[in-house]
């Protein structure tokens, strides 16, 4: 593995089921359309990256189950290097998803599956020596992303950690990343602050005064379709949301992080790449699926 972007995470088959409406409690509704696809943070996100022309490295574990040869074929497609992924006695994480039609809105359950036994050490320190980014969410086990991160500061790798799911997240993993990519609702959990939906930069910046972050460390909260806020070196920069027709948010998050990578590492500067990250994440939901819908590079280039 030499690739200068690497991945630390989960992968899923995702169980998607359309629905043109949510059912109430205890409601029975007929479904569109049933359909799988590779999903999983940390492979969308290296999906992202891959799909913008950025060489990119993926480490996680699969089963030996039916669904493992079909997630490491499609990441095999998507030119993602998977020579650090492993097998494991567990099952492959799956995700069971309902996507609502009329919203674009979805709901997700996550069975963690082998990416509970993703380790630490499945991460060389060849690898760290070639990384220059490594990108971490929180499907995997947080202790061995801590452990992660620590070795690779030394490597001078910049550290991005997307606080998803926010509830297995530590103060001390925080103190060890450098780019904290979190969207309202962890904001929320994480500054204690009731959800408001009111996204001024004061408002976003009283939040994440409440937490601990030190002067080195930058923050982005996506916020769906009102767009992005950057907030770096004390400054807060809010990127405005794009006009599009939505038809499948799974997976926006990860395809913002990916892109956001791939941009930073070219470009080095974080507002710039947000910008980009936020045109990649809004042609995202125009697509069905999770992976399947990381838009390509020159897809976002001529986007407007």
């Amino acid at each position: 593995m030499s690739s200068e972007i690497t991945v630390f995470g989960s992968i899923n088959m995702d169980l998607v089921v359309y629905s043109a409406k949510e059912p109430q409690k205890g409601e029975t509704v007929i479904g569109s359309s049933f359909e799988t696809f590779q999903g999983g943070k940390g492979a969308n996100q290296a999906v992202a990256i891959s799909r913008l022309g950025v060489p990119v490295s993926f480490v996680g574990k699969v089963g030996n189950d039916v669904f493992a040869n079909e997630l490491l074929d499609a990441l095999k497609k998507e030119a993602v290097d998977i020579s650090a992924i492993q097998r494991s006695s567990e099952e492959s994480g799956t995700a069971f998803i309902t996507v609502f039609e009329e919203t674009s809105q979805n709901q997700i359950i996550v069975i963690l599956g082998a990416n509970a036994l993703v380790n630490s050490d499945q991460v060389t320190e060849e690898t760290l020596i070639s990384s220059k980014i490594l990108i971490a969410q929180l499907e995997t086990p947080s202790g061995e992303t801590e452990k992660l991160f620590k070795r690779s500061k030394k490597f001078d790798c910049y550290r991005i950690l997307n606080t998803a799911p926010v509830h297995n997240l530590s103060n001390s993993l925080m103190d060890e990343s450098d780019l904290l990519i979190m969207n309202e609702t962890e904001l929320a959990t994480l500054s204690g602050d009731s959800p408001s939906g009111q996204f001024t930069s004061s408002v976003l910046i009283k939040s994440l005064d409440k937490i601990a972050l030190t002067s080195d460390q930058s923050v982005i909260v996506t916020l769906g379709s009102q767009g992005v806020f950057v907030y770096e070196n004390k400054i807060g920069t809010l990127i405005p949301g794009l006009d599009v027709v939505p038809v499948d948010t799974t997976g926006s998050g990860d395809c913002f992080v990916g892109a956001l990578a791939a941009q930073y590492l070219a470009h080095g500067n974080l507002v710039d790449a947000a910008y980009f990250a936020n045109k990649a994440a809004a042609l995202s939901v125009t697509k069905k699926g999770a992976s399947a819908s990381m838009p390509f590079l020159e897809e976002v280039v001529n986007f407007i």
